[in-house]
């Protein structure tokens, strides 16, 4: 009888371990939080809008409706700049 006790104790133990390790991976139902910026609005028009242009180098831009109009500048080292032109979009880092 005392033997049959240790080894269901053990046997629970064991299987609590191994249950907690399930289950730890991300799930394709539910995506890692992302960060969300807001593309600014251009600059001046001496700059071409420039001067107030975001990094977005790596990074994905999202409209938010379909007015939105984006300026994005590509430069030779890889870089990539943006603002907007008219309605609104977000950066989003991959």
């Amino acid at each position: 009888m005392k033997n049959s006790n240790i080894k269901q104790i053990a046997f629970t133990a064991v299987m609590g371990i191994f249950l907690s390790a399930c289950g730890g991976g991300s799930s394709s139902n539910n995506p890692p939080p992302v960060d969300k910026i807001k593309v600014p609005q251009c600059g001046s028009e001496v700059d071409m809008g420039k001067s107030n242009a975001k990094d977005v180098t790596g990074k994905t831009i999202k409209k938010v409706g379909n007015e939105a109009e984006v300026r994005i500048w590509h430069f030779q080292d890889g870089t990539k700049l943006a603002c907007m032109i008219s309605g609104e979009a977000l950066i989003v880092n991959n």
